[in-house]
């Protein structure tokens, strides 16, 4: 399927991928998400990318379109180091908003 298919799914590809020179494709991500292929210490920088710039209900239509559970993406949240950039979306879990 192309991205025209899944476009919640293309807007976070798009939007994790602004702050890296090589972009990584919504498919890699969600494999990353459904634990098969390993998290790689090269994807946090995409991670975070996707927690800061993606907004909650945008994850909500990505999930949906993927099959993701919102303790899969938590999982992989929780992994990540502390930085700046999971303080924000810290607040989006305290607040029931995913």
């Amino acid at each position: 399927m192309t991205a025209a298919a899944f476009p919640a799914s293309f807007a976070c590809q798009v939007r994790m991928n602004i702050r890296c020179k090589k972009e990584m494709s919504f498919y890699e991500l969600t494999k990353i998400f459904k634990k098969q292929i390993p998290l790689e210490k090269t994807h946090f920088r995409y991670l975070y990318g996707f927690f800061e710039e993606c907004y909650p209900s945008l994850i909500k239509k990505y999930m949906h379109e993927q099959g993701l559970t919102k303790d899969q993406i938590i999982y992989i949240y929780n992994l990540l180091p502390e930085q700046g950039e999971k303080a924000k979306f810290s607040e989006v879990i305290k607040n029931g908003q995913l």
